[in-house]
């Protein structure tokens, strides 16, 4: 099995997360793509983030009319903050995945080696990467030494819409309207439970 992982708070998920998944599966020859929840990610205030069984929910809303997109709890319910590393381990380990791939932005590839065991990611997983507004592929690769790894780093020159979960929750503690931004069923649900009125 080859499966690509897109992890993030997703809080919310919005229509460009659905948009890098699709491009990926239209261009990598993958069973399945796995949206991946952080659980306590080591890079962000946790106080800040919404409760995570409001952004899963989203997430199974915005993903339920694609059977090729799947979702896992494995990062929400593992004890401590949530590591690629560890998640790796998991899925090759305990899932049999033959081939890991995580779907990144350009702004992560940068930031690899600052990562938990990043010669370990490197080495046991695949990346694609997509273009980020401000950044350049090709300068990160050549300013950086990913020789060893260039086998294993794939650059998709992906549609990109400048959508963010920030701008999203603004938006909506302004009144204004998030409609083409997220699903119909995501807007709903942010609507009847009145998340991201408040700080």
């Amino acid at each position: 099995m080859e499966l690509a992982i897109l992890g993030g708070t997703f809080d919310p998920v919005h229509l460009g997360h659905l948009l890098i998944a699709e491009q990926v599966l239209n261009r990598f020859d993958l069973d399945k793509i796995i949206f991946m929840p952080a659980g306590v990610p080591p890079h962000k205030n946790n106080s800040q983030i919404l409760p995570s069984h409001h952004r899963l929910e989203m997430l199974k809303l915005a993903i339920r009319d694609n059977p090729l997109f799947n979702y896992s709890r494995y990062e929400l319910d593992k004890e401590g903050q949530s590591y690629t590393a560890d998640t790796l381990r998991y899925f090759k380990n305990k899932q049999g995945v033959d081939r890991v791939y995580f779907i990144i932005g350009a702004d992560s590839l940068l930031d690899i080696f600052n990562w938990k065991e990043p010669d370990y990611l490197l080495a046991n997983a695949f990346f694609i990467v997509a273009q980020r507004p401000g950044y350049s592929i090709d300068n990160i690769l050549r300013e950086n030494d990913y020789s060893p790894y260039l086998d294993r780093i794939f650059i998709m020159n992906s549609f990109f819409i400048d959508i963010s979960s920030t701008f999203i929750r603004q938006a909506v503690k302004n009144g204004d309207s998030i409609r083409y931004q997220v699903t119909e069923a995501v807007k709903d649900y942010i609507e009847n439970k009145k998340l991201y009125l408040e700080d």
